[in-house]
């Protein structure tokens, strides 16, 4: 459904109105929904979001953009796509907007940070029938550039679930889609209202062994052999994991480095322990 975005901006289509939030508008109601910038995000968006429960509600490009996602298989019929020149785009984000391409979603109910942020039975169920298990939860990650880090590096070692603290930065923030390269549509995760009470049912449930990444722990990575099925916890980037988190850990463990340095951005430390966990 190829539309023109000259006249759409003419006529102030509604079909537009999440987008405004570019400008510093305020979200549109009834249903939460974020925006996407830039073709590899927004692929990804498309060719896999919909099994994370993301539901596109519409496409901004150009007509190059348009034509190569179409070429892709990845425009469904009835999503409308708005295609107009790179001065349009720009009209309707309100800046000087170069990456040719722009959609908006629905933000799924698990990752609103409410009492919807939780796992559903048949997903606990898959994750209890896996032999080998890796849940990171990030607690309370401050920058959506770390966070959408943490997402990314979720993407390369295969981990099963990430739990977000809706105290933190939002996963489907700019920043951190882009910081993630939209593999925050790829990676199965909930956004939890109770970090606490997330971690205590998800410890039972699954089961698996928490572990906790904390500098001023007395085992280091390199001497722990990995069990089976893992949650693992990240914190803060200045405070680091709540006292009340660390006493979920059933094993504490620090990343070694140099004598002067006390640790590492929390990014780099979820690669290197995911990393060393993946073995």
């Amino acid at each position: 459904m190829t539309l023109d975005l000259g006249l759409a901006l003419e006529s102030e289509d509604p079909r537009l109105a999440p987008f405004f939030v570019l400008r510093g508008a305020a979200p549109p109601a009834p249903a939460p929904t974020f925006v996407v910038e830039g073709a590899l995000p927004t692929a990804r968006l498309l060719a896999d979001g919909s099994a994370r429960g993301f539901r596109a509600r519409a496409l901004v490009c150009t007509p190059t953009h348009r034509a190569r996602l179409e070429d892709a298989g990845l425009l469904p019929p009835d999503l409308p796509v708005f295609e107009g020149s790179r001065a349009q785009l720009a009209t309707l984000a309100g800046f000087d907007f170069h990456r040719g391409v722009l959609a908006c979603a629905d933000v799924p109910e698990v990752l609103r940070g409410g009492p919807g942020g939780a796992l559903s039975p048949p997903a606990l169920d898959a994750l209890r029938a896996r032999p080998r298990l890796t849940v990171v939860v990030a607690s309370g990650l401050a920058d959506p550039r770390n966070l959408g880090a943490v997402i990314r590096n979720a993407a390369a070692f295969d981990v099963d679930l990430v739990v977000i603290d809706a105290k933190g930065a939002d996963p489907l923030s700019r920043l951190a889609i882009r910081a993630s390269v939209g593999n925050v549509f790829r990676v199965p995760m909930i956004r939890s209202a109770d970090l606490d009470a997330s971690i205590k049912e998800l410890r039972t449930e699954l089961p698996a062994t928490v572990i906790a990444s904390t500098p001023s722990a007395s085992t280091e990575l390199r001497a722990y052999a990995r069990p089976r099925r893992v949650l693992l916890m990240v914190g803060n980037e200045g405070q680091g994991l709540s006292a009340s988190q660390l006493e979920h850990a059933d094993q504490r463990l620090r990343i070694a480095v140099a004598p002067g340095s006390d640790s590492v951005n929390v990014a780099a430390a979820t690669a290197i322990l995911l990393h060393a966990l993946s073995v």
